[in-house]
């Protein structure tokens, strides 16, 4: 008996994104890479859950429910901020064995991290998140979590600077330092790379 052929109806990979329900500036930001002539489609998810563990689960039932595939290049997303917490960063490294679909991007601190790496070759160590958002009003003095920086500050062609700084400092921290000890550490860039590349 023969063996039944199945074929996959084509369509451009999607690459989901999940982001803290109350973090808006992730979702502004990545909006802008939701372009109509791209060769994935981008989906932006926000998670009622805060705590890492419930991201990813969340992560891992959108995965089931857009069946996605990744022999077509579907991709999953979750931005988890570490806040130089070690409880967060024992449930990121549970939540990466849990849900080996879900592939994470970690920022330390937050993700205004990365923001910061537009306008500054070294965001400055901070203690927590809220001093890094306070940082950013130093380049932005209007800054808050609901503004569209990357439309106001017209960072468009600006990010191939922010890959560079962001990748730079990374290279600087020892192999053996934990990533809730580098401080200040993002992992934006290698996101970014793969939404330019697709």
């Amino acid at each position: 008996m023969a063996k039944k052929q199945f074929y996959k109806r084509q369509r451009n990979p999607i690459i989901l994104l999940v982001c803290e329900g109350k973090n808006k500036t992730e979702r502004k930001y990545f909006s802008h890479y939701q372009v109509r002539e791209s060769h994935y489609r981008l989906a932006i998810k926000d998670s009622e859950a805060t705590d890492v563990m419930g991201m990813a689960r969340r992560a891992a039932n959108l995965y089931k429910e857009y069946q996605m595939d990744p022999e077509i290049g579907d991709l999953v997303f979750c931005l988890i901020d570490l806040d130089l917490r070690h409880d967060k960063y024992d449930a990121y490294l549970k939540a990466k064995q849990k849900y080996p679909q879900v592939r994470f991007i970690v920022s330390n601190p937050c993700f205004e991290i990365w923001l910061l790496y537009y306008f500054t070759e070294n965001p400055k160590t901070e203690s927590s998140s809220q001093a890094v958002k306070e940082q950013m009003k130093r380049y932005v003095p209007a800054y808050n979590e609901a503004m569209d920086v990357y439309d106001q500050c017209d960072l468009e062609d600006k990010y191939a600077v922010a890959i560079n700084r962001s990748e730079k400092k990374n290279a600087f921290y020892e192999e053996e330092k934990i990533l809730v000890e580098r401080n200040p550490y993002t992992e934006v860039q290698d996101l970014i790379l793969i939404l330019k590349q697709h």
